[in-house]
C-alpha cells in the first residue's frame, strides 16, 4: 500500500539527494561486511554474521567504529538524518495526537461494557483495536508523513507547537478533559443547551475546530473502533446519528475549554493552526490514518 507522504501535501524533500542516501547506505553495509570479515579471520570458530538488509540500516545501527570510517560529508548526512528523526518525534509528541489511541481503547472498552459482551469477544475486540491504535504504531503513522520533510519545515512545525499560545491552549484542553465528569462541566453544558451562545461565538469555535481537525480526527477514531466492534459483535450497531452527536460534544467541549478566552484570542489560536506547514501535516496524517484503516479492513475481511 502506498502511504501518503509529506511530499504529496506540498512538503519538499530533504536537503540531500536520494542518491546520496543510497551511497551512504551502501558504504555502511560495506563497513558492516568488513567488520564481519575481520572478525571471522581472527575467530575462525565464530558463527556467521546476521544478514544485512537495507531495512536494518538505521542511524542507531551505525556504531561508533562504523561512523568513524565515514567521510566528513557522510557523517554530516548521518547527523542530519538523526536530527530530522528526533525533530519528527518531538513534533508528534507535542501535537498530542497520540492521545487518539487512548480515546480508541477507552471507547472500545466502554462499548463492550455497555453491551455486556462475553469475555472472548472482549479479547477479540481489544486485540483488533490494539493492533490499530497501540502507541508505538500510532506514533510511527503520525511520523510517516514527516519522513521527507526538510529541516526548516520540521523546525517551523516545532516552533508552532511550542508557541506560548499553543502551550496555554493545551493546558486549557487538558484541564477541560479532567473536568468532564465534574459538576462545573456538566452544569456548563446544561446551560449551553438551554441558552446557546451567540452566532459570533459559535463561528470562532467552529473555525478553531476546523483548523485543529479536532472533530474530524475524533470521528475517524470512533469510526475505526466501531468497525472493529461490528466485525466481532454481529448483533451490535453504532448509535444513531453518532457523528452529529460527536460534533456537538466537541463544540460543547471547546466552548467550555475557552469559556474565559475572548473571540480575538480564539482567532489568534486558529491562525496558528492554519499555518500551511501545520495544515499540510494534519492533512497527511488524516490520509495516513484512513489508508491504514482501509488496509486493516481489507486484510481482516
Amino acid at each position: 500500500m502506498s502511504q501518503p507522504r509529506m511530499k504529496q501535501a506540498g512538503i519538499k524533500q530533504r536537503g540531500f539527494s536520494h542518491l546520496s542516501r543510497i551511497a551512504l547506505l551502501a558504504l555502511v553495509m560495506l563497513l558492516h561486511a568488513n567488520v564481519a570479515a575481520s572478525s571471522e579471520l581472527t575467530t575462525p570458530e565464530s558463527t556467521a554474521p546476521e544478514s544485512i538488509t537495507p531495512e536494518s540500516i538505521t542511524p542507531e545501527s551505525v556504531g561508533p567504529a562504523s561512523e568513524a570510517a565515514l567521510t566528513p560529508e557522510q557523517q554530516a548526512l548521518l547527523a542530519e538524518q538523526q536530527q530530522l528523526e528526533q525533530l519528527a518525534g518531538s513534533v508528534v509528541e507535542l501535537s498530542g495526537l497520540t492521545g487518539l489511541g487512548l480515546q480508541a481503547r477507552h471507547l472500545a472498552q466502554q462499548t463492550l461494557n455497555q453491551h455486556k459482551a462475553a469475555l472472548g469477544y472482549q479479547y477479540q475486540v481489544a486485540g483488533r483495536v490494539a493492533a490499530l491504535w497501540n502507541p508505538q504504531q500510532l506514533s510511527e503513522r503520525l511520523k510517516q508523513p514527516l519522513a521527507n520533510a526538510e529541516l526548516a519545515e520540521l523546525q517551523q512545525l516545532l516552533a508552532l507547537l511550542t508557541d506560548n499560545r499553543m502551550q496555554q491552549a493545551r493546558e486549557k484542553e487538558n484541564s477541560a478533559v479532567a473536568d468532564q465528569d465534574s459538576q462545573a462541566f456538566l452544569g456548563y453544558v446544561q446551560k449551553l443547551r438551554a441558552q446557546p451562545p451567540g452566532a459570533a461565538r459559535l463561528q470562532v469555535i467552529s473555525e478553531l475546530d476546523q483548523a485543529m481537525r479536532f472533530s474530524e480526527l475524533l470521528v475517524h477514531t470512533r469510526a475505526s473502533v466501531y468497525g472493529q466492534l461490528q466485525a466481532v459483535l454481529k448483533d451490535w450497531q453504532p448509535p444513531e446519528n453518532w457523528q452529529a452527536n460527536l460534533r456537538n460534544e466537541v463544540q460543547e467541549f471547546l466552548l467550555y475549554t475557552y469559556r474565559r478566552t475572548p473571540n480575538d484570542g480564539i482567532r489568534t489560536l486558529t491562525q496558528l493552526y492554519q499555518q500551511p506547514v501545520l495544515q499540510q501535516w494534519l492533512s497527511a496524517v488524516q490520509q495516513n490514518l484512513a489508508a491504514f484503516d482501509q488496509q486493516a479492513a481489507t486484510q481482516g475481511s
